[in-house]
């Protein structure tokens, strides 16, 4: 399952972005506490003061990534997180499809 995931401002102006595929675990799984709350199908939005719990979540997923692709991708999500973190003005959105 493959995801959109963004790095947006109040309007929606922000334009960094990355597809994610196969790095998140399935929605099932209690061990995290907000990855398991992303909507594969629907839309997602985190804020500055979710990153800190996003951001313990994310570092445990990347033994999840298989490939350059994926870790790739994991390390932006990770760099957008921590922008988000350090800026209330910035949001973490997953769109699924």
């Amino acid at each position: 399952m493959s995801l959109i995931v963004k790095l947006e401002d109040d309007l929606g102006e922000r334009s960094e972005w990355v597809i994610l595929n196969g790095v998140l675990p399935d929605s099932v799984n209690g061990d995290f506490a907000l990855l398991g709350g992303i909507d594969l199908f629907g839309k997602t939005v985190f804020n500055h003061l979710q990153m800190a719990a996003f951001l313990k979540d994310w570092d445990r997923v990347k033994d999840r990534v298989r490939d350059d692709t994926q870790l790739e991708a994991w390390t932006k999500v990770k760099s957008m997180a921590e922008l988000c973190r350090d800026d209330r003005d910035l949001y973490l959105r997953f769109v699924g499809n």
